[in-house]
């Protein structure tokens, strides 16, 4: 509930008498009222302040003022502390029953001798305040008869002062999922390293030496892989050799160049690829990986680890680079030279796919249940459109889009809608900060902004999202108008502006 500090100025606010024996030549005026709502100390308070100056008793009446709030049904009520005014013989009575002396701040006043009145009070703020109204019942008496009510006119039979509503009209929930832009074909890898060896300075390919056939079967089982999947058919197969710093650089280049192209035709006139699918790359010697076995790995007892690092990351020439670490540090070269340049030289490869493109929807229920990667972002839109926008299963696709596109503009905005749906709007604003400038991300942000509060924000969004074509976005304008034109309290009685006392 919001704070609300209303001022309400009622001039002029004529109680009128009823045939009562009492006769009251005039109405209390009363022309302040203040209504404070408060949500933190869950308390509403209530000033009144009116003028009883113009009220003349009979010696032997009085007229007893009590505030109420009362709600809209009239079932549940609170009477404030009330305020007596009485005339000559009355006011004498209470003096006589010490009513001063046992309660200093008695609210009881001799007509004729008093002016302004200020009434204030607060009260615990229940639920059934949040429709009600503040209301100032006159009861009449005269000396050991029982007090009657001066009917008014509110539906009650009191003079209504205010009327409390603290309820803000509700804010909409209205979002706008967007369908995908990319519908380019998925293309995937499988990456990989094979130890293939060849005979010293030699570029010819033996399967059977040493350990060729299984390295070799590491590349043609990642082929099988795709070629077996009838979802998928091969792009393009990319072999790159590496030759270790051993030896010369310009020799290097020939077993690196030779040895790559061999496996390459290797592998190409196994499978019968056409011309173009099979393609190559090599590095004469491998001083990256070199630095990553130096640096990384501590199953080498290498004793000058730093000063070899500085030197392979010097400008020096490979060839001078190499003979200057098996000079310098001759123990620690030959542990390089035994257990790390083996595994340099080797051969990287990537077997690049691309899924095949459907539009059956039960193809892509098929791939989304087996491998939502598969799936390209269009594809979710489709699979989550055969389900009602909103629903369960709409959002687990959504969701699970987004976690296999995780930058995809469209799916990040989604994915904010649906966080929205469920308040996590840290979630929201991490997904929004990848959902683009589009009309419907302002809309989202929009959303976001009126669910924060942050009304006036809320409102620049959707108007920039109604002009880009949002349809929904004028419904929110709307919707936040009335919100931010909400008053908890409104005047019910009527302003007479020549009649207001000043204290």
């Amino acid at each position: 509930m919001t704070l609300f500090r209303i001022i309400l100025s009622i001039a002029a606010c004529a109680i009128a008498a009823s045939a009562l024996a009492v006769t009251i030549p005039a109405a209390p005026k009363v022309y302040d009222v203040a209504v404070t709502v408060d949500d933190a100390s869950a308390s509403i308070e209530v000033d009144i302040n009116m003028s009883l100056s113009e009220i003349a008793l009979k010696s032997d009446s009085e007229l007893i003022f009590t505030p109420l709030i009362i709600n809209s049904e009239g079932t549940d009520s609170l009477e404030l502390e009330p305020v007596t005014l009485c005339g000559r013989n009355r006011w004498y009575w209470y003096l006589r029953q010490g009513v001063f002396d046992k309660e200093p701040d008695a609210r009881i006043f001799r007509a004729g001798k008093s002016g302004h009145v200020h009434l204030t009070d607060k009260v615990h703020f229940e639920p059934w305040m949040s429709h009600c109204t503040v209301e100032l019942r006159q009861d009449a008496a005269t000396c050991c008869k029982t007090p009657q009510t001066v009917p008014g006119t509110s539906p009650h039979g009191y003079t209504e002062l205010a009327r409390i509503d603290t309820d803000r009209p509700a804010l909409i929930e209205e979002y706008v999922f967007a369908p995908p832009v990319d519908d380019a074909p998925v293309e995937k890898n499988i990456e990989g390293k094979a130890f293939v060896s060849f005979v010293v300075n030699r570029t010819e390919l033996k399967p059977d030496y040493m350990v060729n056939r299984r390295e070799i079967a590491k590349i043609l089982n990642s082929i099988d892989y795709v070629r077996n999947d009838s979802d998928a058919v091969i792009t393009g197969v990319h072999i790159k050799g590496f030759a270790s710093p051993e030896g010369s650089y310009t020799n290097n280049i020939r077993l690196a160049k030779g040895r790559t192209q061999t496996l390459s035709n290797y592998v190409r006139d196994l499978y019968h690829f056409e011309e173009g699918i099979v393609t190559n790359s090599f590095e004469p010697e491998d001083w990256e990986g070199l630095r990553s076995y130096v640096a990384d790995s501590t199953d080498y007892n290498i004793e000058h680890r730093q000063e070899i690092l500085a030197i392979i990351d010097s400008s020096m020439e490979p060839d001078p680079k190499n003979t200057f670490i098996q000079r310098t540090y001759p123990a620690d070269y030959k542990v390089i030279l035994k257990e790390i340049y083996p595994w340099l030289r080797h051969s990287d490869y990537t077997v690049k796919y691309r899924i095949k493109v459907y539009t059956d929807l039960n193809a892509l229920n098929r791939i989304y249940a087996s491998d939502p990667s598969r799936l390209r972002p269009v594809d979710f839109y489709t699979v989550a459109a055969q389900y009602p926008e909103g629903s369960q299963k709409y959002l687990e696709v959504m969701k699970t889009a987004v976690e296999v596109y995780p930058d995809d503009p469209m799916l990040n905005l989604n994915a904010a809608n649906i966080a929205l749906m469920d308040g996590d709007y840290d979630r929201v604003q991490s997904h929004l900060l990848k959902a683009g400038n589009t009309p419907q991300a302002d809309f989202a942000r929009g959303v976001l902004a009126a669910r924060r509060g942050d009304y006036n924000e809320a409102s620049e969004r959707f108007t920039k999202a109604k002009q880009g074509g949002v349809e929904k976005a004028a419904a929110y304008l709307e919707n936040i108008a009335a919100i931010k034109d909400h008053h908890a309290v409104t005047i019910t009685a009527e302003l007479t502006k020549e009649n207001k006392v000043k204290e």
